[in-house]
C-alpha cells in the first residue's frame, strides 16, 4: 500500500462527516446523486454502466457536450488512470472512486493547507471550492463562474450539499455500536483455558485454579487498606 494512500484513508477514518460531506458535494456538483447518495454507476449525460472493473473509458455525446468522464465524481479516463497507479486501486468500485476523488481533493487543496483546510473550516468556503475548481468544473471560481466555462453550481448549493454527507457521516458515527466490555475473569479464562476441547481436561483445571488465584489475590489488595489504612495487620 502507498504511503499517500496510507494518508488518505487515516484522514477519511479520523473525519467521517467531513469525508462523506466532500463526497456528497461533489457528486452533488457533478450531478451523479442516486437515492440521496453518490451514484458509483453514472456515465456523463446520465446513462449507467454495470462494470465497476474498470472505468469504462466511452465518449458519450449530451447537451452539446462530449465527454468520457464516469463515476460518482465524474472521473475522465487519464485521471482515473493516474489515481489508480498512484494509490494501487485494483478496480473502479466504490470505495477505490472514493479514494482516488480524495486524493485529487488533496492535491488541488496543497497550496493553502491540503485536507487540513477541510478540517479546519468544517466547511467547503468558497476558497477551498475555488482551489477543486479546476478539476472539477462545476465547481465555482472566486468569480462564481466554471474554471472551464461549463454549467456551474452556486457555492452554498455546494455547501449544503456538503452539509448533508457531514450529517450523514456524524451519525453514522454516532449510532456505531461500542465493542462489548469483558470482565477481567472473562479475559483471563479466553487466555488461558481456550475453547473446551477433549483432551485438555488437566490443563482447563490448571487454568482455573490460577484464575482464581489471581482473582483471590486482587480481592485482598484492594480489600486490605480498607480493613487495615495505616497498613499495620
Amino acid at each position: 500500500m502507498s504511503g499517500e494512500r496510507q494518508i488518505l484513508e487515516q484522514w477519511a477514518k479520523r473525519n467521517p462527516g467531513l469525508y462523506e460531506g466532500l463526497k456528497q458535494a461533489v457528486s452533488g456538483a457533478e450531478g451523479t446523486i442516486l437515492g440521496g447518495k453518490p451514484g458509483y454507476n453514472v456515465m456523463f449525460g446520465g446513462g449507467r454502466f454495470k462494470d465497476f472493473s474498470r472505468h469504462p473509458d466511452r465518449v458519450i455525446r449530451s447537451g452539446g457536450y462530449a465527454s468520457a468522464a464516469a463515476g460518482a465524481y465524474q472521473f475522465m479516463p487519464g485521471t482515473w488512470q493516474g489515481a489508480q497507479q498512484s494509490l494501487g486501486l485494483s478496480d473502479f468500485g466504490p470505495q477505490s472512486q472514493d479514494l482516488a476523488m480524495l486524493k485529487l481533493a488533496r492535491d488541488r487543496l496543497k497550496p493553502i493547507g491540503g485536507l487540513s483546510a477541510i478540517t479546519k473550516a468544517n466547511a467547503l468556503t468558497p476558497e477551498i471550492q475555488a482551489a477543486l475548481a479546476p478539476e472539477w468544473a462545476s465547481f465555482p471560481t472566486q468569480s462564481g463562474s466554471s474554471y472551464y466555462g461549463q454549467p456551474v453550481k452556486k457555492a452554498e448549493e455546494i455547501q449544503r450539499f456538503f452539509e448533508q454527507g457531514r450529517q450523514r457521516g456524524s451519525q453514522v458515527t454516532a449510532t456505531s455500536p461500542a465493542a462489548p466490555q469483558r470482565s477481567v475473569e472473562d479475559i483471563l479464562s479466553s487466555v488461558l483455558t481456550g475453547a473446551q476441547k477433549p483432551g485438555l481436561e488437566e490443563t482447563n483445571k490448571k487454568a482455573t485454579s490460577l484464575v482464581d488465584t489471581i482473582k483471590g489475590s486482587l480481592i485482598q489488595s484492594l480489600v486490605a487498606p480498607l480493613i487495615n489504612p495505616l497498613g499495620m495487620l
